[in-house]
């Protein structure tokens, strides 16, 4: 009996190929001043950083115009470290996250400072207004302390300024309902509340937040 060869034969049908699917690429966002490598995101030469984040590569040594590399999702400008829109800076460790991410139940601070009760609680915007009776010839320079968390108005580096003798300066803040704050002034001549540097002790400069108006009106150097 003879053997019988079968010739099995296909058909084969030439498909486009979309280049940018196969691409590992394909659809991945990296960093600026970063760049996609076969599916990985990597800084670019003088650039350090989380390659994944909006603004995460960040210049090195002498090329960097900040005095320090910027965190996560911030960027450099002017000389400062600053949020890219839409960002915040609540982490507390110089790294930004997105507004739309702020007390939604999921942490994005590495210390989950992004959903603590003091950042997602309610807040109000409460009118401070201070009278200048120590006549000095000097103005009076004051702050509000938070006491129950690390916050002072306006900043660590600035104080509000009162406008003379007998003038009244009016601030208005906005603070968390319910936290205590406490007024801290000073002029040449005297100290009042807990003092520019919030550490002095008082019987009556402290007020909690809420909506009514908050009014320091005797402050005297007599």
């Amino acid at each position: 009996m003879g053997l019988v060869w079968l010739a099995l034969t296909g058909c084969f049908v030439d498909l486009p190929v979309d280049d940018a699917l196969l691409s590992p690429c394909a659809g991945k966002t990296c960093s600026t001043d970063g760049y996609c490598d076969d599916g990985a995101c990597l800084c670019a030469s003088n650039y350090v950083g989380n390659p994944y984040a909006l603004y995460g590569c960040q210049p090195v040594g002498p090329l960097s115009p900040c005095q320090t590399t910027c965190g996560l999702n911030a960027l450099c400008d002017a000389g400062a470290c600053r949020c890219a829109d839409g960002f915040v800076a609540v982490c507390g460790t110089g790294d930004c996250v997105a507004s739309r991410s702020l007390c939604d139940g999921t942490a994005d601070c590495a210390n989950a400072a992004d959903e603590d009760p003091l950042v997602c609680f309610d807040g109000a915007v409460q009118p401070w207004s201070v009278v200048d009776l120590c006549d000095d010839d000097s103005d009076v320079y004051w702050r509000v302390w938070a006491q129950d968390r690390d916050w002072v108005w306006p900043n660590p580096e600035d104080a509000f300024r009162g406008t003379g003798y007998d003038q009244v300066a009016q601030q208005t803040i906005e603070c968390i309902v319910g936290e205590l704050l406490c007024f801290g002034g000073e002029s040449p001549d005297a100290v009042w509340g807990v003092g520019l540097d919030g550490r002095g002790q008082c019987d009556d400069c402290c007020e909690p937040c809420g909506v009514d108006a908050v009014e320091i009106a005797d402050l005297r150097c007599e």
